[in-house]
């Protein structure tokens, strides 16, 4: 859990995937400012606002099946205490859903 094994496990077409996303959100956020500099209505801020969750909230799954599926076992597999890793995965996954 130390480590950085996401950037070490990752593929660049996963990495491409991940910035692509990133970059779409950077994109809603500028649309939004602009919006809200043009005086568009609260609804239409409020649904681009949606997307940019939306956006980050996919993104994030994506880091966080990464993280499961990779991460997790290569911290067990190094000796780290499991329940400690386990419990770690856990706190950090819930954050997810604050």
């Amino acid at each position: 859990m130390k480590g950085m094994c996401f950037l070490k496990e990752v593929n660049t077409e996963e990495v491409h995937n991940i910035l692509t996303r990133l970059k779409t959100v950077r994109g809603h956020i500028s649309g939004v400012e602009r919006m809200i500099e043009e005086e568009k209505s609260c609804e239409e801020i409020l649904l681009q606002l949606v997307a940019i969750r939306s956006a980050v909230h996919k993104t994030s799954v994506i880091i966080a099946q990464r993280y499961a599926s990779s991460c997790l076992l290569e911290a067990i597999d190094s000796g780290e205490d499991r329940q400690e890793v386990l419990n770690n995965a856990i706190e950090t996954l819930m954050k997810l859903n604050q």
